[in-house]
């Protein structure tokens, strides 16, 4: 086990004041493992327990959910059935790949906009996210 990505797991776990169990630790050093990547819950959940590691879906989800709420994953939303989790918490956009379900970063300068509407009067504009579907020729 990599020393450097269990402190990192643990000092995740510990400065959100989260019960540091080994399944927690686990998930955290997994999701964070190979850099900047989009995972989904099943996906890591398979994961998981391939490697071993015993684990419920639900604290899979509840993992990932809290850790996007703390500033550490971004949740993308590309349709109703396919979400994900993105490591890489900067602004860019995605290209999504529907003929495998993935996503491809797209550097947030590579997409220019001409004009944006203006929010209502009570709300303001705090991101821009695009993406766009891929499917094969």
């Amino acid at each position: 086990m990599n020393n450097i990505l269990q402190k990192k797991a643990l000092n995740i776990l510990k400065d959100n004041k989260l019960r540091l169990t080994k399944q927690r630790v686990s998930l955290v050093e997994n999701i964070y493992y190979n850099g900047d990547r989009h995972i989904t819950a099943e996906s890591l959940y398979k994961q998981m327990s391939k490697e071993g590691i015993k684990i419920s879906l639900a604290t899979v989800y509840n993992t990932l959910h809290f850790l996007t709420k703390v500033g550490m994953l971004r949740n993308i939303t590309v349709n109703s059935s396919q979400k994900y989790f993105d490591t890489n918490v900067t602004p860019h956009h995605h290209f999504y790949d529907e003929s495998n379900n993935s996503l491809i970063d797209i550097p947030k300068h590579k997409i220019n906009f001409l004009k944006i509407p203006s929010p209502p009067k009570s709300k303001k504009i705090s991101d821009v996210e695009v993406i766009i579907s891929l499917k094969n020729k």
